[in-house]
């Protein structure tokens, strides 16, 4: 996080579920991430006030880490109050009074999560964001997380703070159907733009985009009922 804080807003770049598993039914014995995708996404970014923040367990083992942590319980409700705990100081430390989140891949889970219990949040920003972990799991027909939260259970919060979700034209794992099917689930979505970046991947791609995607505002459209670009 900065080490003088300069503004009253921070903004907080959550990490994906980095190393997670290994193959198909095998996890990680360490979940951190081996690309640092997110931490070179921050480098595009020119505001003055950011903080990074890995998901539990990555970096820093704790007596409390296990496997389950980081594999079917990376979006339950144990880390969802860690990651809200973690916002919770880096608020504090800083004396900020909002908060921008940002999240990419699993981390775009959390950065929803965590907006649907705080008051602090005024926008979200996902990259290649796992925007609906029970559809995504369906959609690529893999084992069910059953203490996983759903963003879409909180869509009443959520559907209120201006949100982007940007997905990769050439990303496998978080194709356009994620995108398209959180913005169909939802009530009302004029706060809600999905944008395409053309030749990413679900790690590649981005950084020469950042710069530009960063720019743009996240705002609310009373006239309209979502955006897809």
């Amino acid at each position: 996080m900065p080490i003088q804080p300069g503004a009253e807003k921070l903004r907080v770049y959550i990490e994906g579920d980095g190393k997670a598993w290994l193959k198909r039914g095998v996890p990680s014995s360490d979940p951190t991430p081996v690309s640092r995708l997110v931490h070179s996404l921050m480098l595009e970014d020119s505001y003055s006030d950011i903080a990074y923040l890995g998901r539990p367990c990555q970096y820093i083992m704790t007596t409390f880490c296990d496997k389950s942590v980081w594999t079917f319980g990376r979006y339950d409700s144990s880390s969802l109050a860690s990651t809200n705990e973690a916002l919770d100081y880096l608020k504090k430390k800083g004396g900020y009074r909002k908060l921008e989140l940002i999240g990419y891949s699993g981390g775009a889970t959390l950065a929803l999560l965590s907006a649907a219990q705080r008051d602090d949040v005024i926008s979200i920003r996902t990259v290649a964001g796992n925007l609906d972990p029970f559809f995504t799991n369906q959609f690529h027909k893999v084992s069910p997380m059953p203490s996983a939260l759903n963003p879409l259970d909180f869509q009443n919060k959520l559907r209120v703070i201006p949100q982007i979700h940007f997905y990769g034209s050439k990303d496998p794992i978080i194709p356009f159907q994620i995108s398209k099917h959180y913005l169909k689930s939802l009530a009302s979505s004029e706060c809600i733009s999905i944008v395409r970046v053309e030749g990413a991947t679900h790690s590649q791609g981005w950084n020469r985009e950042w710069s530009t995607l960063i720019a743009i505002n996240a705002t609310c459209d009373r006239n309209k009922k979502g955006s897809s670009k």
